[in-house]
């Protein structure tokens, strides 16, 4: 069974660079830097997300691994999702008998638990990783449970991740029948031009499926520039214009220089020129 969403993999170009806009953008400061992972071809770090959730890094320079492909491919951006479970031999073995495979065929014993990778051949765009602890995880700080997460602003939570996707029902089909992640249609606040749907985790954080008509909105460009993928994730506030008001002073451009209003709150995305690959919004909710 999948007990939560546990960590976003992000591909970089330059980990430290990453690492410092992260903090310098959003107070999002980075934890736990290794230079011991990916047969010493790979750097990588952990930003806590909240939600016992975290965005794992990583600066990889060895051409036949999966994170420098897709680097090299679609550039900088997210790249995975990691989803724990309290069973992964049962959840590859269901794998396999719908006929989906995972990464050669087995089960890792990694440093961060037992792993099995469902690459973007199976699936809109994406690697997801199944993930079961064991002793020598890496576990989200207990003294950070609860705790903000930002130097600089009101943020608190991961409150969901986006997901773009050229057909919102057979993306659905395929996590429900993979995973057993039913997806639940949103409210049609987007307009004509979205279909969404949603996969909430128990970790009280969603991935948002997003099926665009309009070839000049943000996530219409997107899979038509970079393919199918992680577009972006949202970071809930408690106080949204205070923050926006903190990242203009910084000289963070904000998406359409705006804030928008939607059904349930407000929302603003941090420019994607901001960050390696990748856009952030910012949620208060009503």
């Amino acid at each position: 069974m999948i007990l939560r969403l546990e960590h976003i993999g992000m591909v970089v170009r330059d980990l430290h660079d990453a690492c410092a806009r992260f903090e310098h953008t959003l107070g999002l400061r980075a934890q736990d830097f290794r230079d011991d992972q990916g047969q010493g071809m790979q750097l990588d770090a952990r930003i806590l997300l909240g939600n016992e959730c975290w965005l794992h890094l990583v600066q990889n320079w060895n051409p036949g691994s999966r994170v420098n492909r897709f680097l090299r491919e679609r550039g900088e951006g997210l790249e995975h999702i990691a989803l724990e479970t309290d069973d992964i031999e049962a959840d590859v073995a269901h794998l396999r008998e719908i006929g989906v495979g995972v990464w050669e065929d087995r089960i890792l014993d990694a440093n961060d638990g037992y792993e099995a990778f469902v690459f973007p051949d199976k699936l809109p765009g994406l690697t997801v990783e199944l993930i079961e602890s064991h002793e020598r995880s890496w576990v989200y700080p207990p003294e950070a449970v609860g705790k903000p997460v930002s130097t600089s602003m009101q943020v608190s939570r991961l409150h969901h991740i986006g997901l773009c996707v050229n057909d919102l029902d057979d993306a659905r089909r395929r996590f429900d029948r993979y995973f057993g992640l039913a997806a639940r249609d949103f409210a049609a606040d987007e307009g004509p031009a979205m279909r969404e749907a949603h996969i909430d985790f128990a970790n009280r954080c969603a991935l948002r499926l997003l099926e665009s008509r309009d070839p000049a909105s943000r996530a219409g460009r997107f899979p038509r520039e970079r393919g199918e993928g992680l577009e972006h994730i949202a970071m809930e506030t408690g106080n949204l214009e205070s923050d926006v008001a903190g990242l203009r002073e910084r000289g963070v451009r904000i998406l359409d220089h705006t804030i928008h209003g939607f059904d349930g709150g407000m929302a603003a995305f941090v420019h994607p020129d901001e960050l390696p690959g990748m856009a952030v919004g910012l949620v208060e909710l009503t």
